[in-house]
């Protein structure tokens, strides 16, 4: 039996069919508007640690439970979305890794103009911010032995965006045998995934999701939306770390991470104050190690959420309740950090010192900020 609601947005209303699933959509999403004139609306994620602040154990049991839909029959490549599903993509692959018997490796698209040879580009048509790249990763991983590949995304709404970024790696992976599409939630229709599946007759194409359903978006404002000065809607060409994912990792560098003060003094999460609430913060694309170290700060009982800042323009309003924009001169854009709560200390995480010298968020908050250690 189908569960049917409706939610009202700035712009219009969101109607929402939602199949027997494992988990309900109470459990995984709130809703808000984008400052966005393709899609005017968005799926806010409270499980993803990207724009509602989250219990890192929520999270790594997203992890899990997705991962278990998932059968691994040979070595395997996971990949993550940029920006919001790196983490849950990087998630995704720890777990595979820790309960299969093939070699599981991960790599990520990516907004970051690197420099490096690129296998292939994507273009995300309802996004702010079209074009991910795909760098080569044939330097760091035996592509010859890859034969599965699992595409890790938030949520899907039309699935175009996973369908080139399976064009992409069925042309560059010469022996895939299978391909996962894996989300938190998954809006296709049956007849859809059959489509996708159709185009793609050289792999099996398997589909596993938290939440499945349908949904569709009756506008009701004509106001014209326009994306606001300065939105981060291009490549970014800050220095950025090639060894987390862009150019393919193992799941024991992914694992293997020390922050630093700007000083260079280790910050040991474990021994952080148990007497103060925190939230850690992740910066842009850089979400798993900023992740981690947050859940070792719960594990060690320490009242921690975690959160990321990002570059989607999104409306302040209902499930948006605070706003604060920023701009970072590395990116050349303007970068956003929603939901922060006011009672907690906030750590905000960087993946070099190149991002945090210019990042002003840091300052902003009065923050204390670490730096991921280890070579580039």
């Amino acid at each position: 039996m189908q569960n049917q609601c409706t939610v009202a947005l700035n712009n219009g209303r969101l109607n929402l069919q939602v199949k027997p699933s494992s988990y309900s959509i109470s459990c995984l999403l709130e809703f808000a508007s984008r400052e966005n004139p393709k899609r005017a609306f968005l799926f806010l994620s409270k499980v993803l640690g990207k724009y509602i602040p989250c219990l890192p154990s929520k999270m790594r049991k997203t992890y899990v439970d997705l991962s278990q839909t998932i059968t691994l029959e040979g070595n395997c490549l996971v990949f993550g979305v940029a920006e919001t599903a790196t983490g849950l993509g990087a998630g995704v692959a720890d777990v595979l890794s820790g309960k299969s018997e093939h070699h599981v490796y991960y790599a990520q698209t990516t907004r970051f103009d690197c420099a490096e040879p690129i296998a292939f580009n994507v273009f995300e048509s309802h996004s702010h911010a079209p074009q991910h790249l795909v760098y080569d990763i044939s330097e760091n991983i035996d592509i010859e032995t890859i034969t599965e590949v699992v595409l890790v995304d938030d949520e899907i709404s039309t699935g175009k965006t996973l369908n080139q970024l399976t064009q992409g790696v069925s042309n560059y992976l010469p022996n895939l045998k299978r391909i996962h599409w894996a989300s938190l939630v998954d809006w296709m229709p049956e007849k859809t995934e059959t489509v996708f599946s159709d185009l793609h007759a050289n792999v099996d194409i398997l589909f596993h999701s938290l939440l499945k359903g349908e949904f569709n978006f009756a506008q009701t404002n004509k106001k014209a939306i326009e994306l606001p000065h300065l939105t981060a809607s291009g490549l970014s060409k800050a220095v950025c770390r090639i060894d987390l994912g862009r150019k393919g990792a193992t799941i024991g560098k992914l694992n293997d991470c020390a922050f630093y003060t700007p000083e260079g003094k280790q910050i040991i999460p474990q021994e952080l104050s148990k007497s103060v609430a925190y939230v850690v913060v992740g910066t842009g694309e850089f979400i798993y190690q900023p992740f981690l170290f947050a859940e070792a700060m719960e594990s060690a009982g320490i009242d921690v959420l975690f959160e990321s800042t990002g570059r989607s323009p999104i409306t302040q309003g209902g499930s948006i309740s605070k706003k604060l924009k920023f701009y970072d001169p590395g990116n050349k854009a303007n970068y956003y950090l929603y939901n922060l709560p006011e009672d907690r200390i906030p750590i905000i995480l960087y993946e070099n010192k190149e991002q945090y010298i210019h990042c002003p968020l840091h300052k902003l908050l009065n923050a204390q900020a670490a730096i991921l250690g280890g070579s580039v």
